[in-house]
């Protein structure tokens, strides 16, 4: 019998959810943030965009440092944000009143990073003070 997982709501819904809505943003030619007052306010959004989905793709694996590839894995996840930045940056080339930048998807690298050093800092902490 089928046995329904939560664990695929709680912890993998959410960054599939975000990933669309990313890709819907993205691919919406009227979409205009307010501006923060500064040149680079966009870069700003870029990073905030990425930094929430690399809270989410980070932990919507939670079980992934108990395994002995779990290094692997973290680099995998890693380059996983980053090409999907890459991939929605190229998208964007495409779009009428949108443009594609080098420097946006740097600002989603650096989100994206940003959020997975954060995610797995906090998990070390936590598994440590477990331990000790």
């Amino acid at each position: 019998m089928f046995k329904f997982d939560k664990s695929l709501i709680y912890y993998k819904l959410p960054p599939v959810l975000y990933a669309a809505l990313i890709i819907f943003v993205s691919t919406s030619s009227s979409v205009s943030p307010p501006s923060l007052g500064v040149t680079w306010t966009d870069k700003i959004y870029h990073f905030g965009e990425y930094f929430v989905y690399g809270l989410l793709i980070f932990r919507a694996f939670p079980n992934v440092h108990e395994s002995p590839k779990r290094k692997s894995y973290y680099v995998l996840l890693f380059l996983f944000g980053l090409v999907y930045g890459a991939i929605d940056e190229r998208l964007q080339y495409y779009i009428p009143n949108r443009d594609s930048s080098p420097y946006d998807w740097m600002a989603d690298a650096a989100g994206y990073t940003l959020a997975g050093v954060i995610f797995l800092y906090l998990r070390m902490v936590r598994q440590t003070s477990r331990e000790g």
